[in-house]
C-alpha cells in the first residue's frame, strides 16, 4: 500500500493531522489495522512519521523498516514487483 507521509501532515501548520484525520487517511490507504503494519519509503526517515502517526491512533503493532527501499532494492536476492 501508498500512503505518503505528508499526508498526514496539515500543510498550514505542519503539525500532524488530528487522530481521525489520520485514522480516515490509513483507512482511504485500505490499511488493515487488525494486522501487523511494516512501514517503509526510500530510506527509513518518512516511514518513521507513519509509525508515529498509526501510535497516535492507537496502532501499536508497527515496525519501521529502517533498511528501506535502499537496501531491498540494492540487494540481488530479493523479490521486486512492478
Amino acid at each position: 500500500l501508498n500512503l505518503p507521509y505528508d499526508r498526514l501532515i496539515d500543510a498550514d501548520s505542519g503539525a500532524m493531522l488530528s487522530p481521525d484525520a489520520l485514522a480516515a487517511a490509513f483507512d482511504a490507504a485500505a490499511l488493515d489495522r487488525s494486522r501487523l503494519v511494516v512501514t517503509t519509503c526510500g530510506s527509513g526517515v518518512s516511514a518513521g512519521v507513519l509509525a508515529l502517526a498509526l501510535a497516535v491512533i492507537g496502532h501499536r503493532d508497527s515496525a519501521v523498516y529502517d533498511g528501506s527501499w535502499t537496501e531491498w532494492g540494492g540487494r540481488d536476492d530479493t523479490p521486486i514487483e512492478p
